[in-house]
């Protein structure tokens, strides 16, 4: 498994089990062409969650905002971008129109 292959995995597992404590039940799309890579259920609200890693700075969070802006998702549901930045976790938490 490449290097950062693994490090966006760990992000991945650690948003995955951040949301499982919040009482999310949590789907992981692994591998899939999917604009998001987990998504969260807890019978009111759907929580549609990209993950970022980067070593520093943002990793282009506005561009990726942009591109979430045109993706549909129902009225119960948001679009959100976590960003986790190497050695200091998760540093950014945003939710897309």
């Amino acid at each position: 498994m490449p290097k950062n292959y693994r490090r966006g995995y760990r992000a991945e597992l650690e948003a995955k089990k951040r949301l499982e404590a919040e009482g999310f039940a949590v789907i992981r799309a692994a591998g899939s062409k999917s604009p998001f890579d987990l998504v969260a259920l807890d019978g009111e609200v759907v929580r549609f969650v990209q993950v970022k890693r980067v070593k520093s700075g943002n990793g282009g969070l506005a561009k990726v905002l942009r591109e979430l802006e045109v993706v549909s998702v129902p009225p119960c549901a948001r679009k959100e971008i976590w960003l986790w930045r190497d050695r200091e976790g998760f540093v950014e938490r945003r939710v897309a129109r």
